[in-house]
């Protein structure tokens, strides 16, 4: 059990030790850093907990009527009252006041509270917009301008600063002297004040340290330096001081309380269109980071010396997928979050698809949704600053180093639980979302909160978290940590896949909803995409046709695919193209020698070897139906083709060569973990573990106390030989008394110790320490002296 508590701790760390454990459970909640490790005493906690990393973090946690009411306390003298803290804010602060003393940034009782220092200075030198101190401000002036001061305004004159700065500080601290000061004020002086009364409290001044006296004021500003209520912060500065401005706000130190959080304007949608407009984005999300993977695997970007991927890298895969440079840029850090494409970390290091990318794109769009909106969600990177310079004017890379922003996490998380709050349906704007987030942590995210509202909103958007401007039902159970009825969620709003498409005259394919995977897969394989939306339209051309041969279908496999896909049958054009690329497929055949060109028929490289495209390959005759070629066999094949020839690669036994496009992966990596700097929220058994460790830590304390007390009372120790301390020893083992010995321990150091010797045996002596409440040997060359207790 905790001491007893004072009526009025001296210190934090006695403030902390009079706590019951469950208040200081509360503490190592309200601050996880503090239990991180674990303190080992209420002394060390309380050193740790006014450190100004801590505390910096602990302000940057409060709401705005606890900030506002830490900046009351750092305005008043310390220490101060629960009531003058109350009149000085302008409204009961009872309860904040509570807050802040379990956060620990308060000790002591209502009637004498103190802020710790840390936090004072951490509010800066003008809390709240308000000056310094007057005895600080006035305290630049030499002993005789406060003598002036001092008769001009009436007072006893002193050349000594230690008895003048306190007289005028008492003096002008009085907001019945100001008002009567003020009312005899020439013209213009209340307007300048009025200028500096709510901040900042500083102006500039020419000359502003010039001596002026009350009879020879020209201005309002030498009227008011005059009479001290202006003073000199620098050569060319003046600064309202303290009191002075607090007398003209009326004593309070903020315009109003802000104890209320302000109220969003709340719009509503239906539900049905929430969930379409996410289910939408969803897909759209998972198909833009499959087509990404796909596009890396086959042809992997470099990795910029500094890491992240090059600003031409990346239009050219926004260019590949048919989106923006900001979007791409959002695609490939989604991923790479999700941990789908990595560094593959090789001396010539590339982007690769990772071996998760593979099973990833197995799964259905729920599960690959939330493989990738989970990691979004715990992240500190901020995509939309990719483009934007740093501090060396150099611009931010996608997947760089320069994107993780701590603040990001929190302003994620709160923007999202103000969705939530809003209700079923409910859209908020950014700038009501920011207003909130201003009042829920005024000190967090600084001059980047209003951006990264709406950086989350887009992202959130986009990746169809948020529906038509609202929280969508998946996002709300992903926010709830509840990744199963997430997946649930948007699976119950994803359009029914379809296993049948429209095959028509014009060589296209028309999907009518979203494809079935292996279906997609192989349909892709013989066509590409022309358009996309709510239903997706495909065009086969000889280009497509003949990549679906190259990977190993045959024109019967792909008519037959067709057909079975199709629910209209296959068009006569479409099965024509098919045989036509089918019948021209593998007619030339490129082979290694240095590479060769065969064919059946001599007309045909006869024609190879009259066009100019073919030039640079180098062509001569060995045969009629051969070719020689000065190129590789892979610059053949791609000459070829662009030539309008449907050329196959053929192996060392004339058989053809299936060459499908290469799948390049890197090995498994771990996906990035956030960059904030926060702990993470302790759990229960690291709550009660923390308090068992302060309490031991504090009974070891008393204990050691106990015992240096003991030993103050030992007698002067005189320096004995061994023979005579054995023969002492072996007298106190026989009568079973306790003596104190002098003995040098293991690092030389003599120590006196209150024994009761057992046995003595071959220089070496048994006794129970009553120190340590222990039985231990010593060593009776080690022993520097003897004496009986009470001696």
């Amino acid at each position: 059990m905790p001491p007893a508590p004072r009526s009025s701790p001296r210190t934090l760390a006695e403030d902390l030790r009079a706590r019951d454990d469950a208040e200081l459970q509360a503490l190592f909640t309200a601050r996880p850093d503090l239990a991180t490790p674990l303190p080992t005493t209420t002394t060390a906690l309380a050193t740790r907990a006014t450190t100004r990393a801590s505390v910096q973090r602990a302000l940057d946690g409060l709401d705005a009527p606890a900030l506002q009411v830490a900046e009351v306390l750092a305005v008043l003298p310390d220490p101060t009252s629960a009531s003058a803290a109350s009149r000085a804010w302008g409204a009961r602060a009872n309860d904040v006041l509570a807050g802040l003393r379990v956060r620990a940034l308060l000790w002591g009782p209502d009637r004498r509270l103190h802020l710790v220092h840390a936090a004072r200075d951490l509010l800066g030198p003008h809390p709240a917009g308000l000056g310094p101190p007057l005895a600080e401000a006035l305290g630049r002036r030499s002993p005789q301008r406060l003598a002036d001061l001092l008769e001009d305004l009436g007072l006893p004159v002193s050349h000594d600063p230690e008895v003048a700065l306190p007289r005028l500080a008492a003096h002008l601290g009085e907001p019945a002297t100001v008002e009567a000061l003020l009312a005899g004020a020439p013209e213009g002086v209340r307007a300048l004040l009025e200028r500096l009364t709510w901040g900042p409290p500083t102006g500039s001044v020419e000359r502003a340290d010039r001596q002026v006296r009350a009879a020879g004021a020209t201005g309002p500003v030498d009227w008011l330096l005059a009479h001290g209520l202006l003073a000199v912060s620098g050569p060319g500065t003046v600064v309202l001081p303290r009191e002075v401005g607090l007398a003209l706000r009326g004593g309070r130190v903020h315009r109003s309380p802000e104890r209320l959080p302000p109220v969003p304007r709340v719009q509503r949608r239906r539900p049905e269109q929430v969930a379409a407009a996410s289910a939408e984005a969803a897909a759209e999300a998972c198909r833009l980071v499959e087509e990404l993977g796909l596009l890396w695997g086959a042809a992997p970007p470099p990795v910029l010396r500094a890491g992240g991927l090059g600003v031409r890298e990346l239009r050219r895969t926004a260019g590949a997928l048919e989106v923006d440079d900001a979007t791409a840029a959002l695609v490939v850090e989604v991923a790479h979050l999700a941990g789908l494409v990595a560094d593959d970390a090789e001396v010539e290091p590339r982007w690769l698809p990772t071996p998760a990318f593979d099973a990833w794109r197995e799964e259905g769009v729920p599960s690959r949704w939330t493989a990738l909106a989970r990691p979004w969600l715990g992240s500190t990177r901020v995509p939309a600053m990719v483009g934007s310079r740093d501090a060396k004017d150099a611009p931010r890379n996608a997947l760089g180093p320069d994107l993780d922003r701590g603040a990001a996490l929190a302003v994620r998380r709160s923007v999202l639980a103000q969705l939530a709050a809003a209700g079923e349906g409910g859209a908020v704007g950014a700038e009501d979302l920011a207003a909130r987030l201003r009042w829920d942590a005024p000190r967090r995210a600084g001059r980047l909160r209003e951006d990264l509202v709406g950086w989350t909103l887009r992202d959130a958007g986009w990746l169809g978290v948020l529906g038509a401007g609202a929280l969508a039902p998946a996002g709300r159970a992903l926010l709830e940590d509840d990744d199963d009825t997430a997946a649930a969620a948007l699976a119950a709003a994803l359009p029914a896949p379809v296993t049948e498409v429209l095959l028509q005259a014009d060589l296209t394919a028309v999907a009518p909803g979203p494809l079935e995977s292996h279906l997609a897969q192989r349909l892709a394989s013989l066509a590409r995409v022309e358009s996309r939306g709510g239903a997706t339209v495909y065009r086969f051309d000889p280009t497509t046709v003949r990549r679906g041969l190259d990977e190993g279908s045959t024109a019967d496999d792909a008519l037959r695919f067709l057909a079975e896909v199709s629910s209209t049958g296959v068009p006569q054009p479409l099965e024509y193209l098919v045989r036509d690329v089918a019948r021209r497929h593998g007619r030339v055949r490129v082979g290694r020698a240095g590479s060769y060109v065969r064919a059946e028929d001599p007309a045909l490289l006869a024609e190879l070897l009259s066009d100019r495209r073919c030039a640079r390959l180098g062509l001569r005759p060995l045969a009629p139906t051969v070719l020689a070629a000065a190129a590789d066999p892979e610059e053949v094949l791609a000459a070829l083709r662009a030539a309008g020839v449907a050329p196959a690669a053929e192996g060392p036994d004339g058989e053809l060569v299936l060459r499908r496009a290469a799948v390049l992966r890197s090995g498994p990596r771990q996906p990035p973990r956030p960059v904030t700097g926060e702990p993470p929220p302790p759990s229960p058994a690291l709550l009660s573990a923390a308090v068992r460790s302060v309490r031991a830590g504090d009974e070891d304390a008393e204990e050691g106390e106990r015992r240096r007390s003991e030993h103050a009372d030992a007698p002067r120790l005189a320096h004995l030989d061994p023979v005579t301390s054995l023969v002492m020893l072996r007298e106190a083992a026989a009568a079973g008394r306790p003596v104190w010995i002098g003995y040098a321990d293991a690092d030389g150091t003599p120590r006196r110790h209150l024994v009761e010797p057992i046995g003595v045996e071959g220089g070496r002596v048994t006794a129970f320490d009553h120190g340590e409440r222990a039985v231990r040997t010593f060593s009776v060359q080690r022993v520097t002296g003897v004496a009986p207790q009470g001696a």
